[in-house]
């Protein structure tokens, strides 16, 4: 009886649930993985805006698991992809949620900037226009657009845009470099003039156009127009490093001294510009100019003391300042400086060699020893240090002492190029004491760690022509090392000396003449090497000439007595 019952009411239910047909339940079940979809997107963008981006991408991911045509999460993970930079992903995100949805501009908008992106400009351009044609009104995609136009070389083309975008809403900010920069590249630079006079007079209140009005008016040779630009730029933005910078390369770029080095000095005083890119900068521009301490001191005084000021607890300002001192030969400041430097406790170990160094210089071997001893308290293992030491060795005699210290250098040393120059001066030293076998392992092993050391590729290079073997070899390491450093008087000498020993005269005679312009030191050797190479050119008289300029430079006398009874013969 219970069992009817049972089978009465389950019969009952049946039509009920048979009610809902397979098209109804997946229709459900779509409706429940849509609502799904839409929470884990909404989770998705919440702990995107705080920043957890690995977490919204699985959300996003999750979500697209769930719908796979949901564009908007395809569309947020272009975004994420982009900020971690994969363009790639980035790319293959955003064309899927174009793809999904060709009637959403901003999927359509994403896909072209990740065209240009990665490079199909082609197919961006394509886009860009296709969003143009659905609204002409739309200035940043027409921007975007002209953007590519200059970018991919048809210049004209963006000129037309930015032209119709103006006659339409007059000058906007956002086009302005790119016309300014079309007009240049089709060589309309009195209409480039023109144009960002116009745009000055418009916008009065931004510096950068200002610059930019002075670099045109500095490029047709208007230089009072462009020094006043560039005054009124820096009045403009007077807590700017940009229009500073501008104005002190503009002095540069004219040659104008001591204009140059006075424009630097608020550029090197602004504490964005990084010390070490201050240094880098004066390095490249400021050093180098011929006697530059000698002609302008004053400024470059100026100079180092507005990198400390601007950063005093900067390891690179305080470098920079020691450098200045060292160079400008105000050796007690220096001193003074560095060793003060040294008490505080917090000096890198280039403070240290520089008082070595300098005290090697000055013949103060008490000094020398005393710093050692703290550089090596402060400093026990460091292989830069045990480099700074051999030389300190080998300077005073002691080279026993410095082969050991280049040893204990290679076993400590995880640099290579440290190490490189520890085995090429052992190899020096073998070569010095005729331990040819040695000298030849030493040479070997330095190149194998830096195959490119000039240093060890030019004295291997001298060590085999005076040996007179391998010189091919030998002639193709001292002009690889004259590649790598160019107008350096040793290394021309000694590719000079190795075709010497090749019987190539004259094309030896040519480098040791570009050898002895450079030589600033008046080297015995090099004087000696140009003799021997006249001779082998039968230039008796002037080799002679030479070999007498070698001996008053110091060479040794019985090595030019020799050369000169040759000429008696």
């Amino acid at each position: 009886m219970r069992f009817r019952r049972f089978l009465y009411a389950f019969l009952c239910l049946l039509p009920l649930a048979a009610g809902l047909s397979p098209a109804a339940a997946q229709q459900d079940g779509g409706r429940k993985r849509q609502q799904k979809a839409s929470l884990l997107y909404l989770e998705g963008v919440k702990r995107q805006n705080l920043g957890t981006l690995r977490e919204a991408a699985r959300l996003y991911e999750a979500a697209i698991r769930q719908v796979p045509e949901h564009a908007a999460a395809y569309y947020r993970l272009s975004g994420i992809a982009r900020m971690i930079d994969d363009p790639t992903a980035s790319l293959r995100y955003a064309r899927r949620a174009y793809e999904l949805d060709t009637a959403c501009r901003d999927y359509a908008d994403n896909y072209a900037r990740m065209l240009t992106v990665t490079g199909d400009y082609k197919a961006a351009d394509s886009l860009f226009s296709m969003l143009l044609e659905r609204d002409p009104s739309d200035f940043e995609t027409m921007s975007l657009l002209a953007l590519l136009k200059l970018e991919t070389g048809l210049p004209a083309e963006a000129l037309a845009l930015i032209d119709t975008a103006e006659i339409r809403g007059g000058i906007r900010p956002p086009m302005v470099d790119i016309k300014r920069q079309a007009l240049i590249r089709t060589e309309r630079y009195a209409e480039a003039f023109d144009y960002m006079s116009e745009v000055c007079m418009q916008m009065p209140g931004e510096a950068g156009f200002r610059i930019q009005l002075a670099e045109l008016a500095a490029a047709l040779r208007r230089d009072s127009v462009a020094v006043a630009n560039y005054r009124a730029a820096i009045e403009l933005d007077s807590a700017g490093l940009a229009p500073r910078m501008a104005l002190a390369e503009y002095y540069r770029i004219k040659g104008m001294w001591p204009e140059y080095p006075e424009a630097l000095v608020p550029v090197f005083a602004h504490a964005d510009f990084p010390a070490k890119a201050k240094k880098e900068y004066f390095d490249t521009y400021v050093r180098t100019y011929p006697e530059v301490y000698r002609r302008y001191f004053v400024q470059m005084v100026r100079l180092a003391d507005a990198v400390l000021q601007a950063a005093p607890d900067d390891p690179d300002a305080r470098e920079f300042y020691a450098g200045h001192l060292i160079y400008s030969g105000q050796f007690d400041l220096a001193h003074k400086y560095l060793t003060s430097q040294i008490g505080e406790g917090n000096a890198p170990l280039k403070f240290y060699r520089d008082v070595i160094e300098m005290a090697q210089f000055r013949e103060q071997p008490d000094t020398v020893a005393e710093y050692i001893r703290l550089a090596r308290q402060r400093f026990p293992r460091d292989p830069e240090l045990g480099m700074t030491i051999l030389f300190t060795q080998f300077q005073a005699g002691d080279t026993l002492a410095a082969v050991a210290t280049a040893r204990e250098v290679i076993r400590r040393s995880e640099n290579d190029s440290i190490t490189s120059s520890a085995y090429g001066f052992c190899g020096d030293m073998a070569h010095l004491r005729g331990d040819d076998k040695a000298a030849f392992r030493y040479y070997r092993q330095a190149l194998k760690l830096t195959p490119d050391s000039p240093v060890v590729l030019n004295n291997f290079a001298y060590y085999l022509s005076e040996k007179g073997r391998d010189l091919e070899k030998a002639l193709e390491m001292s002009a690889r090392a004259n590649e790598l450093d160019p107008q350096n008087a040793t290394y021309l000498d000694t590719q000079a000396w190795v075709l010497y020993r090749l019987g190539r005269y004259e094309e030896a005679q040519t480098l040791m003449r570009q050898a002895l312009v450079l030589d600033t030191s008046n080297s015995a050797e090099l004087l000696l090497h140009y003799g021997d190479i006249l001779y082998g050119l039968g230039k008796t008289f002037m080799a002679k000439t030479y070999w007498q300029r070698a001996l008053e430079a110091g060479a040794d006398g019985r090595a030019i007595e020799e050369r000169l009874r040759s000429l008696e013969k």
